[in-house]
């Protein structure tokens, strides 16, 4: 079976030295990025390239820069603002683009899926998958140690994810696909035992693999993802934050049904353990605002006809859960 997944996956230190050779082909190179990367690597990435690149800073209206050409590649170069904006001008031209992450923030840096927003909160939108991901592990490295804990948490939520959809798909039908299971659940296990950078940015790249495999962001997006949805226009912290702080919650309830892959206490220990939010305190939050998150959560589950495993849930259940948890 044949997917539309990246054709070439670097994860290395000095990584981003086999940028010329990805981009030889193309007459024209369009680089996203913000201020700060710009003013850091501009230098490097010139050198790297036979043609100069039109820069695009991610502060600025992407139509106003939409490249010409039909020979041309888009880069993205830094986190999640950077590689969704050049997912969303790829799309609309046509273009290829490549992901090269700066930070191993989230699992979105080799999929197919776009972060946008709609008034005043985010939501997902289906692009073109990179030809190419380059993590030079030099570079991320460098990151700050936050981002790179809030894309252990982006992994680690798949514990809710996995589990809500196989109970979706024997309990209500929804589509399946167990190659994108199995990928998925691989990558949550290796960031389960192993807590290096390179086994973290490998499992982020698999799980965007996993959401090229099912055609969906399901494998690895449930409710946990849609609540932290619903976080975006009160909450702005990081998005493998608020994702992992949704989990234990969705797999109570989970582990009720006999669906859980791994147990809500284990998943806390482990969030403990490496420094996750854990309590409402750490996050802004009052039990009545989450139950509001989760409110909107479930109109957002309903919409995309996924399944919620809190659906029907009564708020007297739900409110005594949270204060139990968190």
């Amino acid at each position: 079976m044949s997917y539309h997944c990246p054709s070439q996956v670097i994860v290395e230190a000095g990584g981003l030295k086999r940028l010329s050779q990805l981009t030889s082909g193309y007459d024209t190179v369009t680089c996203v990025t913000d201020e700060g990367l710009l003013r850091d690597y501009r230098g490097q990435l010139e050198s790297l390239l036979s043609v100069t690149p039109n820069w695009v800073k991610v502060s600025d209206d992407p139509e106003a820069h939409t490249p010409g050409g039909i020979n041309g590649v888009v880069i993205g170069f830094g986190g999640g603002r950077s590689i969704d904006t050049a997912k969303l001008i790829a799309t609309a031209t046509g273009l290829d683009w490549i992901s090269i992450p700066t930070a191993a923030s989230h699992d979105g840096i080799a999929s197919e899926v776009a972060s946008v927003s709609h008034n005043g909160f985010k939501y997902s939108k289906k692009c073109k998958t990179p030809i190419a991901v380059v993590a030079d592990l030099d570079i991320i490295s460098r990151a700050p140690p936050r981002l790179n804990l809030a894309g252990v948490g982006d992994i680690l939520c798949k514990a809710s994810s996995l589990s809500e959809w196989r109970f979706a798909y024997e309990n209500f039908g929804e589509s399946f696909n167990e190659d994108a299971y199995r990928v998925t659940e691989n990558a949550l296990n290796s960031v389960l035992t192993d807590g290096s950078l390179e086994v973290l940015v490998r499992a982020e790249i698999d799980a965007g693999r996993a959401m090229c495999i099912a055609g969906s962001s399901r494998p690895c997006s449930g409710t946990e993802h849609s609540i932290s949805h619903a976080m975006e226009r009160r909450n702005h912290d990081l998005h493998g934050m608020q994702v992992i702080f949704a989990t234990p919650l969705c797999l109570h309830y989970l582990e009720e049904r006999g669906y859980a892959i791994q147990s809500q206490e284990s998943i806390h220990k482990l969030m403990e353990s490496r420094g996750l939010p854990t309590s409402l305190k750490a996050m802004s939050m009052t039990p009545g605002l989450f139950y509001e998150y989760i409110v909107h959560a479930l109109d957002l589950m309903e919409r995309r006809e996924r399944h919620s495993i809190l659906a029907g849930v009564d708020k007297a259940s739900l409110m005594r859960t949270i204060r139990t948890l968190y």
